[in-house]
């Protein structure tokens, strides 16, 4: 364990885009993928704590951030498989939030040999189709309010979804809390107004595949996420070959922000090699 944590930042220029990246630790790498409301900015309260145990590397998805978005096709899990390389990483373990859980799973499907475990906290699964009717008016409502370029009112809308969650409002959560996100969010609308239109799925999608992924798998969900959250955390759990589940307790999409210091201990117990305790 190394108490040297200064952390580097700089741009990786891999797979035709250039990466914001941070670094800092010794030990067997962690490699950080942030949500899709979000960038490298949410794990700040994981960084420094993780980086007394690991080799932490924590970037800004193609698209967000600090990071390019080139009018070009690309898959997330190719710029990861970049930027190990750059980093002359042969495996590291994976923490995925949300979107960036897809992320570390597709890289899993196509690299099982350099995942040495994956820990998905309020994960999507690339092939998953959300029914949850509030879910999906919820996009739709987001999407308008960003074609007529009101990015406050589409940052409102998502932090609703995601940061509060189906069951409480915004003003019940820590206003820095919901001002990081929203900063967020209004930054990749400014960076990546067609992002989604660009990327490249895995095919056959994860969604079908859950059961060729070779790593240890922890399932992080917080008890007041979103239906479809939730029941992809039970796909996850019924059908991952070697997997465990840990509930935490009033926070929605992003426990992470929400109760970092638990969040921090169940990944650390996780890839240290402890069971998971559930909630």
């Amino acid at each position: 364990m190394s108490n040297e944590n200064t952390a580097e930042t700089g741009i990786a220029a891999v797979n035709g885009t250039q990466l914001y990246y941070r670094t800092a630790g010794d030990g067997e790498p962690l490699v950080l993928l942030h949500a899709g409301v979000a960038d490298s900015r949410m794990w700040e309260a994981q960084f420094e704590k993780f980086a007394q145990h690991h080799r932490v590397i924590a970037y800004d998805l193609r698209g967000h951030g600090q990071s390019d978005m080139p009018d070009d096709p690309f898959t997330h899990h190719h710029d990861l498989t970049a930027l190990l390389d750059y980093f002359d990483v042969a495996s590291a373990h994976l923490l995925g939030a949300s979107a960036g859980g897809a992320v570390a799973l597709n890289f899993a499907l196509e690299h099982p040999d350099r995942v040495k475990t994956i820990s998905l906290a309020a994960a999507a699964v690339e092939g998953y189709q959300f029914t949850d009717r509030q879910t999906l008016e919820g996009w739709e409502e987001a999407g308008a309010a960003f074609e007529q370029e009101a990015y406050e009112r589409a940052a409102e809308i998502e932090s609703e979804m995601w940061l509060a969650g189906p069951y409480r409002d915004l003003d019940q959560l820590d206003p820095e809390l919901r001002k990081l996100l929203r900063d967020m969010l209004l930054q990749s609308y400014e960076i990546a107004p067609n992002g989604e239109d660009l990327e490249q799925e895995l095919q056959p999608s994860a969604v079908s595949r859950l059961d060729e992924i070779e790593a240890p798998v922890l399932v992080i969900i917080g008890d007041q996420d979103r239906p479809d959250i939730l029941a992809i955390a039970e796909k996850l759990t019924a059908q991952l070959p070697t997997v465990e589940k840990s509930i935490i307790l009033d926070t929605a999409h992003l426990p992470n922000l929400e109760r970092p210091d638990l969040f921090n201990e169940r990944v650390l117990d996780f890839v240290n090699g402890q069971p998971a305790v559930r909630e």
